[in-house]
C-alpha cells in the first residue's frame, strides 16, 4: 500500500496548499519498503490528489487541509489524517503502528488551533 505525507521544510506540511512536494512510502506489514519524493512545485494543489491516484496512493497523512481537499481526495479514494505535526518519519510510524488519532471533522483553517498540543499520536 502507498501512503503520501505532504512535506514542506521537509517536515509534514502545516497546510495542504503550501506542499513543496509529497513523500511517497510504500508500506507494508514490515513497515516502509521504498520512498519516492514528488516535487509539487509546478502542480497547483488541485492537481496533486489525482496525481497520487494515479500513482496508487491510498492514504495521505496531512497537517491542515481544507474540506474541498478533502473531499477532492475522498472522490479519488483516498483517506485523509489530517492535523498532524512532526516529521513524516513520525507520522509513518504512527500511521504503522496504530497510533495515530483520526480527525473525524473537517478541517475548519485558521478558526481552529490545535494551541500546542503537539502531534496527534500517543
Amino acid at each position: 500500500m502507498k501512503v503520501a505525507v505532504p512535506r514542506y521544510g521537509g517536515r509534514i506540511a502545516p497546510r495542504f496548499g503550501f506542499v513543496e512536494d509529497v513523500l511517497i512510502a510504500e508500506v507494508d506489514e514490515d513497515g516502509v519498503r521504498s520512498v519516492e519524493v514528488l516535487p509539487a512545485a509546478r502542480r497547483t494543489p488541485w492537481e496533486i490528489p489525482g496525481v497520487l491516484h494515479r500513482k496508487g496512493v491510498r492514504v495521505v497523512l496531512t497537517g491542515g487541509i481544507h474540506g474541498q481537499f478533502q473531499a477532492l481526495f475522498h472522490s479519488f479514494g483516498i483517506e485523509v489524517i489530517w492535523g498532524l505535526i512532526g516529521t513524516p518519519e513520525e507520522a509513518l510510524d504512527a500511521y504503522l503502528s496504530g497510533r495515530l488519532v483520526a480527525e473525524t471533522e473537517r478541517c475548519l483553517g485558521r478558526r481552529r488551533h490545535r494551541h500546542g498540543k503537539g502531534p496527534r499520536w500517543e
